[in-house]
């Protein structure tokens, strides 16, 4: 698929290797999530050595490097004990170890880099490093030092999946700047080119189903339906879709059966630590669901916000799953793909799956209008949010809050579906309810201008379009908005 929505990380990793000096940059992610792939533009048209570390033992990995070295730069063949043709797993075990080091295979590479400057080395799938317990982070670090002392602009690049990642930098120091990039889904305009529909609406509702990780939106046919592409990649035994969670975290989770619960109780909505807890039954105390939340947090697949109107010192913390993809997959595949499968797929996705995806859609739209605000709320409101987040306490609750960059505060709600007729009396209209959640929160208390925000998906009936359109202060963001499609989509 085409390379896009990365301009940001893309622009990170493009100044650091500009600058004349030594640096460690380290970029991670879920799989799937496009690591590999941001590097190799970021670093292209640049001198430089890129290598992906293979799933084998350390001495083989090193001699995998040399071999990478020896072919890119035409050198002659580096002394070692380890000849490529006489190495085999059992030679490593039974020989003491006289092997090229990592030191060695530094000193090399900086070699290098003193004749083309800048220099990038990348080490791609570096979190297999830390699976084969290679022991580079001393020599890595000496060679920044010996780069930095000698004016050497060497650039060294750890790509990998989040969660697994060597230490360098963090348990041992080291003295080069240091950049961190967590490659995350692709918004929802970056995704919508490989996503199916024609309509607005359609390509959210497929973002909603199948997220925004390149790994995933690369399996989609751009030409059939959401429902085709799910009876064709999810629910067959053979779709290419249909195990992909559970691979991801039967490879970065030895046991994965507690994290899965935790999961499934997130697919349901936002929750917080007591909610949470109470997934996992045999946990004593809430305090134990901490473990779980740190390690799926360090995967990429989860993120923890606070309210923004919580003190400063609280703990009113929600956590909500990083993509919509494994939301669908935790509540539609994994039951369908764990039960006995009485039903055939076309009946089991037209009972149980097309007619609660109105749900699901709803539960997960929160995350991606709050994103559309921090990105793409320019055109609407002349700004980007610089705060963009949610408020909850015992008397208010808004998905959608935040501070936009004229000074401006906003407060939303998100709609999936609105109904057709307005509310009737005492029922509350959406702009009615974000005024009542206004008068229960300090959050920008005394701000001058203080807007209302209803995000619609499917449809946006003409009675609210008309309440938004006698108040100053209120806004309607539709789907055709959330896309940047300037025509309009219609009503109901």
């Amino acid at each position: 698929m085409r390379f896009t929505g990365r301009s940001r990380e893309l622009g990170i990793l493009r100044t650091g290797f500009d600058k004349l000096e030594a640096q460690c940059h380290f970029v991670s992610g879920p799989p799937g999530a496009g690591t590999s792939t941001l590097v190799r533009h970021a670093s292209k048209g640049r001198s430089g050595l890129s290598f992906r570390c293979p799933p084998r033992p350390d001495p083989l990995i090193r001699l995998s490097l040399r071999d990478r070295i020896e072919q890119t730069f035409h050198q002659a063949p580096i002394s070692s004990d380890l000849q490529q043709s006489e190495t085999t797993h059992e030679s490593i075990t039974q020989s003491s170890g006289a092997t090229l080091g990592w030191a060695q295979l530094f000193s090399l590479l900086l070699g290098q880099a003193e004749k083309s400057k800048p220099f990038i080395l990348t080490l791609d799938d570096a979190h297999r490093l830390t699976e084969a317990r290679s022991r580079f982070e001393v020599a890595l670090a000496d060679a920044l030092r010996k780069a930095q002392g000698s004016g050497i602009p060497f650039h060294v690049v750890l790509a990998g999946r989040a969660g697994s990642m060597p230490k360098v930098g963090l348990d041992l120091p080291i003295t080069a700047p240091k950049t961190r990039i967590h490659v995350g889904p692709l918004p929802l305009r970056a995704a919508a080119p490989h996503l199916p529909g024609n309509e607005a609406y359609e390509k959210i509702r497929a973002y909603g189903v199948f997220g925004g990780y390149p790994g995933v939106l690369t399996h989609l046919d751009t030409k059939v339906t959401v429902g085709t592409n799910v009876r064709r990649l999810l629910l067959p035994d053979t779709g290419s879709l249909g195990d992909l969670p559970m691979t991801w975290l039967e490879t970065a989770i030895h046991t994965p059966t507690r994290y899965i619960a935790v999961l499934e109780s997130l697919s349901q909505g936002e929750a917080g630590w007591a909610q949470l807890s109470k997934a996992i039954p045999d946990l004593t105390k809430a305090g134990q669901i901490a473990p779980y939340l740190k390690k799926l947090s360090e995967l990429g697949l989860i993120h923890a916000h606070r309210s923004l109107d919580a003190r400063p010192r609280g703990r009113n913390t929600r956590y909500a799953l990083s993509d919509p993809f494994l939301a669908f997959w935790l509540r539609f595949i994994l039951p369908w793909r764990s039960s006995e499968r009485d039903e055939e797929i076309v009946p089991y996705y037209a009972s149980e799956v097309r007619p609660r995806i109105r749900d699901h859609l709803q539960q997960v739209m929160a995350p991606v209008c709050r994103r559309h605000m921090e990105i793409d709320a320019l055109e609407t409101f002349g700004s980007n949010a610089r705060d963009a987040g949610a408020i909850w306490n015992n008397e208010a609750e808004l998905p959608i809050a935040g501070t936009l960059g004229t000074g401006a505060t906003y407060y939303g709600l998100c709609l999936w579906d609105p109904p057709a007729n307005r509310p009737r009396k005492p029922e509350l209209t959406p702009l009615e309810k974000i005024d009542r959640s206004i008068r229960n929160t300090r959050y920008g208390f005394g701000r001058e201008q203080r807007l209302r925000v209803v995000f619609t998906g499917k449809n946006t009936p003409n009675w609210l379009r008309r309440e938004a359109a006698r108040r100053s202060d209120a806004r309607i963001i539709n789907a055709s908005d959330m896309l940047g499609d300037k025509s309009d989509q219609g009503t109901s």
